[in-house]
């Protein structure tokens, strides 16, 4: 077991006591540093003080320390995996963000720490309001490792469902600066002293403070507590320094509470008693269920209330001395000894009933795009058995379950090494979810996310739809409608080298920032996926290169016969630039080079689009064009490696799909290679060692045609492949899973 608990309550006098006990009972404890306003104005605070005591990397520790778990948004998949690597409990107060989070994300035992409400409300009734009876279903799921925890024995016995059921008596205590004033009480100044807080901030408190004036008329008071809005009254104190409202525990002669809740309580009537001041309280309050069988400063109403009261002022010192000694029996119940006992009674044979358990196998589906070409499927495979290399390695029960586009590859050839070594294949097709039947899907797993289209894209294999899964992961970025929210996803994205052509869909971009991770090969793709689409850098994770084999090897008669230039469907318009200029070309040259355009992104039924007709026949209907220039699509694998193997230069005027694929076989043929100058380019330059050259046809108009009548010598450097590691992998993983 990891003896560490998260501990998501950040109050202030609870943590100069709890967290104390906790360390004692031998845990180390993270707390959130990060706090909204408005708790950290509800006695919240942040404490370092227990960082030191972690035995966790500090990288982690620090992205931990930079969360907010108190605000409404999802948990970021890197937090979560630190949560759930480091921690096996979780104590967290009834904070319906923090809560639901928690339930939502973490994997280990849950105390969900109730410190009694008002009137006749409970925490089952505040629950159902938040998020509607259905949320129980939801809780009853983990209902092997919730518990309610409450703080006096009483706030169970009006719950009901899971909060009754699986109740954990785990009281709280006072801290020690609270007795600082221990036995300090003189009683010098004849005055009562009541504590009202927010009195014109918050109603209720007004009418507690006017209740009191009326009840107490006559009698000299002074009025205690934080005013955020002043209060016209020379009695009302405000806010006061610790040691000035320490001074009021001293000398004033008696303090009234007032309440009557039996299942809440303030702190400053169990200071007041600490120091020795008598303390008047009402019958039915939780002071007198904490009390004694003789509590003599407890009241049936506030007639007899006020009579004790002015006894007190007038010196009855029996009274006095009775209610100091029946006050101890109260105090007890908030002793570090009255604690630690019920915590090492209740809390410990819990938490210590947890083994090291091994985390149960995780499963991963890998979806393959529908556009994927066959000519490079296998560098996808050669990946795919990378990634299950370090899944495995991981945890050897890790499976994976490969999805391959419905009736385009033919699963029992190309996918033989792959089954062998463990990984299930399924087909499968992106199909259109309406929000209306994404929300109805959310629903029944008990799980609530933020809607913001009309349709979502869900990955169908007509079976579970991939359910059973514990994340799911697409080797594609260029997915053209929102992935529905069902499960934690994963993208895998080459480069975003669009964005220099302002190509990259809001859709897009929605589902990078959506995503529980990203991989990529590549530093510059890291980084623009950071500082130009804003996502955020912990959950992007850096693999390694992996290249397949088959391109090293080729049988090919290496006559040079053509240029070949490499074109992406989805940049229509550059394409009919590139032929004007291609055109341009042949007309000022009286060239007779034979020119190859291979155009990427094109799907099967692309390749009947209204795009490619119309290429077509700017070709067919141009003299020129017609007798050198061909257009190939969905070419097999032994066509496109040829259209490689007998290239004379390759030109990429813009960034196109799988381009890395397309500069390893360049490489590997030793081709000149001419491309615009991009960082993602120039990376994967340094990485094979191989030179390319870099023109800048963004910006120079006649950039193609340059290219097309050089025509210098070419000397290509020796291709260095660099072997990827399975330990790498693996480490990805570790942190993923």
């Amino acid at each position: 077991m990891k003896k560490r608990i998260l501990w998501l309550l950040n109050h202030d006098t609870l943590s100069k006591f709890e967290l104390p006990l906790m360390r004692d009972l031998g845990f180390e404890i993270y707390t959130p540093k990060v706090v909204p306003k408005n708790i950290l104005q509800q006695s919240g605070s942040v404490t370092y003080e227990y960082d030191n005591t972690l035995t966790i990397p500090q990288h982690d520790l620090q992205m931990l320390n930079e969360y907010n778990f108190y605000m409404n948004e999802d948990m970021p998949f890197i937090i979560r995996n630190i949560i759930n690597k480091h921690f096996d409990i979780v104590i967290v107060m009834f904070d319906f963000y923090a809560l639901n989070k928690i339930i939502d994300n973490f994997q280990g035992y849950i105390f969900a720490r109730a410190f009694g409400l008002g009137d006749a409300h409970t925490y089952y009734d505040i629950t159902k309001d938040v998020f509607g009876e259905d949320y129980f279903f939801k809780m009853e799921q983990i209902k092997d490792r919730f518990w309610f925890s409450h703080c006096y024995e009483n706030i169970a016995d009006i719950e009901k469902g899971i909060y009754k059921e699986k109740a954990v008596f785990m009281p709280l205590g006072l801290p020690d600066d609270f007795y600082t004033v221990e036995n300090q009480w003189t009683g010098a100044t004849d005055k009562v002293l009541f504590f009202c807080t927010r009195i014109k901030f918050n109603a209720v408190s007004g009418e507690i403070y006017q209740k009191f004036k009326k009840d107490f008329k006559g009698f000299d008071y002074i009025v205690a507590g934080n005013q955020p809005v002043p209060v016209d009254d020379v009695r009302v104190t405000g806010y006061l320094e610790r040691e000035d409202i320490n001074d009021l525990f001293r000398k004033c002669k008696v303090m009234y509470y007032h309440s009557t809740y039996p299942r809440h309580l303030h702190y400053h009537p169990l200071e007041a008693m600490i120091a020795g001041m008598p303390v008047v309280y009402m019958k039915g309050g939780a002071l007198s269920i904490l009390g004694g069988e003789r509590q003599s400063g407890c009241c049936k109403d506030i007639t007899e209330a006020r009579k004790k009261v002015e006894r007190i002022l007038n010196g009855d010192i029996k009274l006095i001395e009775e209610i100091k000694e029946d006050q101890k029996e109260i105090l007890y119940k908030f002793s570090y000894e009255f604690n630690k006992k019920a915590w090492e009674d209740n809390f410990l044979p819990i938490v210590n009933s947890l083994l090291e358990e091994k985390n149960p196998p995780k499963k991963v589906a890998i979806f393959i795009s529908d556009k994927q070409p066959q000519y490079y499927l296998a560098e996808r495979i050669e990946m795919i058995n990378m990634i299950n290399s370090g899944l495995k390695e991981v945890d050897s029960l890790n499976s994976i379950i490969l999805n391959v586009p419905l009736n385009q590859i033919n699963v029992e050839k190309d996918f033989v090494d792959l089954v062998d070594s463990g990984v299930s294949i399924r087909e499968y097709q992106l199909e259109a979810m309406s929000i209306a039947n994404t929300s109805d899907s959310l629903a029944l797993m008990f799980k609530q996310e933020p809607l913001w289209y009309g349709e979502y894209i869900l990955p169908t294999d007509y079976t579970h739809n991939n359910i059973e899964a514990d994340y799911w992961l697409f080797l594609n970025d260029n997915i053209d409608k929102p992935i529905v929210p069902l499960k934690p996803y994963g993208i895998y994205v080459d480069n975003i080298g669009d964005r220099y052509y302002q190509a990259i869909s809001n859709v897009a971009i929605s589902n990078y920032k959506n995503a529980s991770f990203i991989l990529t090969c590549f530093e510059s793709t890291k980084h623009d996926l950071v500082t130009h689409l804003g996502i955020k850098e912990e959950k992007i994770l850096m693999i390694p290169n992996v290249f397949s084999k088959s391109n090293a090897h080729n049988n090919f008669n290496m006559k040079k016969e053509y240029i070949l230039i490499e074109v992406d469907l989805n940049k229509f318009e550059s394409i009919t630039k590139i032929l004007s200029e291609i055109s341009d070309y042949y007309s000022l040259y009286r060239a007779e080079e034979v020119i190859k355009i291979h155009i990427n992104n094109c799907s099967k039924e692309q390749q009947n689009s209204d795009e490619i007709y119309y290429i077509n026949n700017i070709i067919k209907n141009s003299k020129l064009l017609n007798k050198y220039v061909t257009v190939h699509v969905d070419l097999r694998v032994d066509e496109y490696a040829s259209l490689y193997a007998h290239a004379k230069k390759i030109i990429i005027p813009h960034n196109v799909s799988n381009i890395t694929n397309k500069l390893a076989k360049a490489a590997f043929f030793s081709k000149r290679v001419i491309l615009e100058e991009l960082p993602h380019y120039i990376e994967f330059e340094t990485l094979v060692r191989y030179k390319f050259e870099y023109k800048k046809f963004i910006s120079n108009k006649n950039a193609l045609l340059e290219v097309l009548t050089d025509i210098s010598e070419f000397h290509p450097s020796k291709v260095e492949i660099p072997a990827y590691s399975v330990e790498e992998m693996s480490r990805v993983w570790r942190m993923l899973l």
